[in-house]
């Protein structure tokens, strides 16, 4: 028995399995492999064929050479741009939500309290001290003081 042909004969059942066309009776391909005097050339030729065949019949839909893109979009979307987009939004509602009397810590880690907001809300000037008012930006805020370790730690000395 020629293992090649007995290959080849496996890879055309393998085929027409896949296109939904099988064979009446299974051992029909076994037996003719078993049988044939048929050179291994002939078969060679029809499994080529089929596989050509099934290639030009099923190509893959279009869409999916986009995918991998998609995919890479998405992953991106969902590990940087969305938290970074959330950052802005919450920065942006602290920034909205500043008031007079609050103590604040700013960009450069500058603490003070803020004496007066301009009237177009893009600046701030801050109490540092009892005598120092100092102006900021309104973005240059990078949050308000949640604790009280200022007031502690001058009382003490």
């Amino acid at each position: 028995m020629n293992w090649f042909c007995v290959y080849v004969r496996t890879c055309e059942l393998l085929l027409m399995l896949q296109d939904g066309t099988a064979p009446a009776v299974a051992g029909e391909v076994e037996s003719s492999a078993a049988t044939s005097a048929t050179p291994a050339v002939e078969g060679t030729t029809e499994a080529v064929k089929n596989v050509t065949n099934v290639a030009k019949d099923a190509p893959p839909p279009p869409w999916m050479q986009f995918l991998p893109f998609i995919a890479i979009g998405l992953f991106f979307y969902f590990i940087l741009l969305r938290p970074q987009q959330a950052e802005q939004r919450r920065r942006k509602e602290l920034l909205t939500t500043l008031k007079k009397n609050d103590k604040v810590v700013t960009t450069g880690g500058m603490i003070g309290t803020i004496a007066d907001i301009s009237s177009d809300g893009t600046r701030v000037t801050l109490r540092v001290d009892d005598n120092t008012r100092i102006k900021f930006l309104r973005s240059a805020i990078q949050e308000p003081l949640k604790d009280s370790s200022e007031t502690n730690g001058s009382s003490s000395t």
